[in-house]
């Protein structure tokens, strides 16, 4: 789909950016670390009266607004993940990344010593 198609389609972008802002503070505001999916960010789009479909949320999300809000779709993935979730990526539990901070930790000790 070209860009032009994407703007000439009448989706209002501005209203998914707020719907993306709504959503990513919500989760914040409830300490929600499981990433968004796809369906329900559709759904509650359809619901503001957008249409967006799942062929058309990848060219939506990689122009602005939304590009500065969502990160690029993985394939077969289903869900949406916000730019700047950091949690979300490092793919690290929280036991691991104590360990990597206790290491380091003590490796800056022993070059202080």
């Amino acid at each position: 789909m070209l860009i032009r198609e994407v703007a000439d389609s009448g989706i209002d972008t501005g209203k998914l950016a707020a719907l993306s802002e709504l959503l990513k503070k919500r989760m914040e505001d409830e300490s929600v670390t499981q990433p968004f999916s796809q369906d329900s960010f559709i759904k509650l789009a359809k619901s503001l009266k957008v249409n967006v479909t799942p062929e058309n949320l990848g060219d939506l999300i990689s122009q602005p607004p939304l590009s500065n809000l969502i990160e690029p779709l993985e394939p077969g993935s289903g869900v949406l993940r916000w730019k700047g979730d950091t949690e979300a990526d490092t793919g690290m539990s929280v036991d691991q990344a104590q360990a990597v901070v206790n290491s380091n930790a003590k490796a800056a000790m022993k070059r202080r010593s």
